[in-house]
C-alpha cells in the first residue's frame, strides 16, 4: 500500500479517579453540548464547550479541538485545534490523542511528520481507540512512521476487529489465510472474511472480503468453512480495553 492509498484509506476516556479527584461536576454541561453536537448545531455546542474547556474539562477540550480541525461552529482553525488538542491528550483523552496523530498524518497546519503521528496514533490505541489501532496497523504494514513489522500490523488489526470494525476484520482474514504475522489458520481467516463480509460499511468492502472468501474456499474443507461459519455466528464484539503489543 502506498503513503499516497493510505491518505485516501484513514478518510476518550479518563480513569474514573482522574475524574472525581481532578474535575468539578460537569456532566451536564457536558452532556448538554454534546447533545447540541449531535443534532448539528455547531454553534451552540462551540458556545458550550468553550467555558467547560477554559476551566480544564479534558473532554470538552478534545471536542472543541475536534471542532476547531473540522471548522464546525467556527472558522477552521488549526492552531486553535493543536492547542486544545494537545491539552486534551496530556490528559488522556484517546480522542484528542487520535486526533493529533490525523493532524500529524494529513499536514492540517503543520509539516507531515508520520513519526508523530505513529506516536500519537500508538497511545490511542493502548487505550482501545479502534481508528487508532486500525490505523497503525497500517502504518506497521507499510513502514510509515515506523519499521515495517507485519507481527505488530496483525495484532493492532486484531485488536480493532475484535471491536467490530470490518475493514480491520477484512485485513485480518488476508494475514491468517496468507500467514503474514501470525501462523497461518483458514478457518480463522474465513471467520474474519466473514465478519468483514457482514459488517462492511460499503460495497467495495463487501466486494473485497467476498473475492478472498472465494478464494479461501478452494483451500478449505467443507468441515472448515462449516466450523468457521460456526465461529462468525457466534462471534460477539468486545468494549474497547487498553491493549499493548
Amino acid at each position: 500500500m502506498s503513503a499516497g492509498s493510505l491518505q485516501l484509506r484513514l478518510c476518550g476516556t479518563l480513569t474514573l479517579g482522574l475524574l472525581l479527584t481532578t474535575l468539578p461536576c460537569l456532566a451536564g454541561p457536558v452532556e448538554d453540548a454534546a447533545a447540541a453536537y449531535r443534532r448539528g448545531d455547531y454553534a451552540s455546542a462551540m458556545r458550550l464547550y468553550q467555558p467547560l474547556a477554559d476551566q480544564g474539562d479534558p473532554r470538552a477540550q478534545a471536542r472543541l479541538g475536534r471542532m476547531y480541525l473540522r471548522g464546525q461552529g467556527t472558522e477552521r482553525d488549526y492552531k486553535e485545534a493543536m492547542k486544545w488538542l494537545r491539552r486534551a491528550a496530556a490528559l488522556g483523552i484517546a480522542d484528542a490523542q487520535y486526533f493529533l496523530g490525523e493532524i500529524y498524518l494529513r499536514e492540517f497546519g503543520v509539516e507531515q511528520d508520520l513519526g508523530e503521528a505513529a506516536r500519537w496514533y500508538t497511545r490511542a490505541a493502548e487505550q482501545g481507540h479502534v481508528a487508532a489501532q486500525f490505523t497503525l496497523a497500517v502504518f506497521y504494514t507499510i513502514g510509515s512512521g515506523v519499521s515495517k513489522n507485519p507481527q505488530k500490523a496483525a495484532y493492532w488489526y486484531e485488536r480493532a476487529a475484535v471491536q467490530g470494525n470490518s475493514d480491520a476484520q477484512v485485513e485480518l482474514g488476508n494475514i491468517y489465510g496468507a500467514g503474514r504475522g501470525v501462523p497461518r489458520n483458514l478457518v480463522v481467516a474465513y471467520k474474519w472474511l466473514t465478519l468483514g463480509q457482514t459488517y462492511a460499511r460499503n460495497a467495495a468492502l463487501r466486494s473485497k472480503a467476498t473475492s478472498s472468501l472465494r478464494r479461501l474456499s478452494r483451500s478449505m474443507t467443507a468441515v472448515q468453512i462449516e466450523e468457521a461459519q460456526r465461529q462468525a455466528r457466534e462471534w460477539k464484539p468486545i468494549s474497547a480495553r487498553g491493549a499493548r503489543p
